[in-house]
C-alpha cells in the first residue's frame, strides 16, 4: 500500500490532534516521574514527521516520526534519570543537615545552658512586674 498525500495529511493531523491532547495529561506534568521522556518522545515524533512530509515522501515521514520519538524517549529518559538521581542527593544531604550529631554530653550542656537562660528571664519577668506593681502602688 502507497501512502498518498491524503492519507499523509490525515496521519500528521491525527498525529498532532493526539500530541496536543496528550499535553493536557497527566503524563507531562512535572509530578510524573517519566514526563520528560514523554515530552521528549511526543517532540520528537512531531519533529521527525514535520521534517519527513516537507522531504513530499510519506514513508519518510513515518520512519522520521519513529526515530525522532525514540531518540526524543531515549534523551528524556536520560532526563529523568538525571533528575532522579539529583532528587536522591538533596534529599541524602537534606536529611544528613536534620540530623543531630552532637554527642550526650553536649546535648546536656546545651539543654541546661537553655534551662538558666529560661530562670534568668523569668527572674527579668518577674523583677519588671515588681516595678511596675511599684509605679501603680506610688500612683495611686
Amino acid at each position: 500500500m502507497t501512502l498518498t498525500t491524503s492519507h499523509l495529511k490525515s496521519i500528521v493531523t491525527i498525529s498532532t490532534l493526539t500530541l496536543l491532547a496528550g499535553c493536557s495529561s497527566p503524563a507531562f506534568d512535572a509530578e510524573n516521574e517519566n514526563s520528560a521522556r514523554n515530552r521528549g518522545a511526543a517532540g520528537g515524533a512531531l519533529l521527525g514527521a514535520t521534517l519527513g512530509v516537507l522531504t513530499g515522501e510519506p514513508e519518510l515521514a513515518v520512519k522520521g516520526a519513529v526515530a525522532g520519538g525514540v531518540t526524543g524517549g531515549v534523551a528524556g529518559s536520560m532526563k529523568d534519570l538525571e533528575d532522579s538521581r539529583e532528587t536522591k542527593r538533596t534529599e541524602i544531604l537534606a536529611d544528613g543537615i536534620k540530623q543531630d550529631h552532637r554527642s550526650e554530653a553536649e546535648m546536656r550542656a546545651d539543654e541546661l545552658e537553655a534551662q538558666i537562660r529560661i530562670k534568668e528571664l523569668e527572674q527579668k519577668l518577674a523583677d519588671m512586674e515588681a516595678q511596675q506593681d511599684e509605679h501603680l502602688s506610688d500612683a495611686s
